[in-house]
C-alpha cells in the first residue's frame, strides 16, 4: 500500500517546478507508460511518480480549474458547485484485477483554500459495498465520471457516477454520495430510498459487453439510467448475462433522500 506523506503545501521553489503547465508533459508520458507496462514492479513505481507529481500539483490554487487536457487517462470532473473536483485512473493488475487511485480538491472549508485529499484504495467487500461507508484512506476505487452537488439543511451533498471494470466478464456502475464531515470526506450514506430499503449507494453489475447508460439529467431533475435484466430467465443472479433491457429507472431527490422511481418514460 503506498501511503502519500507529503507536507501540507508546496513551499515557494519547489511550487514553481510543480505549477501545473509544467508537469502535463511529464505526467502524460507517464500515464502512458503505465498503460502499456507489463511489469508489475515498474508499474507500481511508475505509479507510485505519478501520485507524488500530483500530490504537489493539485495543491497549488492553480491547479483547481487547470484543464489538463493532454491527460486522457487521467479522470477530471467538477462540481456544479465549483467547490469540488475530482480526479481519478486506474490501470490493470491482471485480466481479473483493477486498481484504481485518486485526489479530491475541497474548497468549501472556512478558510475557502484547496485541501487535497488522497483516494487510497483499500481490499472492499463487493457483498457489503452497498451498505458501508468509507473514508479516502480505505477507498473502494471507482472511475467518476459526474458529480452533481445538491444542498439539503445548509449542507452540500455530492452525488457520484462512478464505473469499475471489475473483470473480464461483468462491469460495475456506482452511484455514490459524497459528504465532507469536519473537513475529511466520507462516501456513502442511508439516503437511497427503495420502498423500506434504505442504502448507503447504489451498485450495478452486469455484463462487460453491454454498455450502461447512467447520469444525472438536469431537464428532468433526476437520475436516470438503464434498467438491467438477463438474456434468459434462467441467468438470474449471473450478472455476466444482465444487460439494458430497453427500460429506465430512476433516482429523484426529495427531503434529503434519492427516492427509487421505477419505469420512467425517457428517450
Amino acid at each position: 500500500m503506498f501511503m502519500l506523506l507529503v507536507p501540507s503545501h508546496v513551499k515557494g521553489g519547489e511550487a514553481g517546478d510543480y505549477e501545473p503547465s509544467k508537469v502535463e508533459d511529464s505526467l502524460k508520458i507517464l500515464f502512458q507508460t503505465l498503460a502499456v507496462t507489463d511489469k508489475p514492479g515498474e508499474r507500481e513505481r511508475i505509479n507510485n511518480k505519478i501520485i507524488t507529481i500530483l500530490s504537489k500539483t493539485l495543491r497549488l490554487e492553480e491547479s483547481f480549474h487547470y484543464p489538463f487536457d493532454s491527460l486522457s487517462s487521467l479522470g477530471k470532473i467538477t462540481a456544479s458547485d465549483d467547490m469540488l473536483r475530482i480526479y481519478t485512473w486506474n490501470f490493470p493488475v491482471s485480466p481479473i484485477n483493477y486498481k484504481y487511485y485518486g485526489f479530491l480538491q475541497y474548497r468549501g472549508n472556512d478558510s475557502g483554500e484547496v485541501s487535497l485529499h488522497f483516494l487510497n484504495p483499500a481490499e472492499t467487500s463487493r457483498e457489503d459495498l452497498e451498505q458501508e461507508q468509507f473514508s479516502a484512506e480505505n477507498w473502494y476505487g471507482a472511475l467518476y465520471y459526474q458529480v452533481h452537488a445538491v444542498n439539503y439543511l445548509d449542507d452540500t451533498i455530492y452525488t457520484l457516477m462512478g464505473f469499475d471494470f471489475n473483470h473480464v466478464y461483468t462491469s460495475i456502475k456506482i452511484i455514490d454520495v459524497l459528504s465532507f464531515n469536519d473537513g475529511l470526506p466520507v462516501f456513502g450514506a442511508p439516503i437511497f430510498q427503495f420502498g423500506r430499503v434504505i442504502k448507503n449507494r447504489v451498485v450495478f453489475e452486469y455484463s462487460s459487453r453491454a454498455v450502461m447508460f447512467m447520469r444525472y439529467v438536469p431537464e428532468r431533475d433526476m437520475i436516470i439510467y438503464d434498467h438491467l435484466s438477463p438474456s434468459s430467465p434462467r441467468f438470474e443472479g449471473q450478472y455476466r448475462y444482465y444487460g439494458p433491457d430497453f427500460s429506465y429507472d430512476g433516482f429523484r431527490f426529495d427531503n434529503g433522500k434519492w427516492i427509487h422511481v421505477p419505469d420512467i418514460e425517457w428517450k
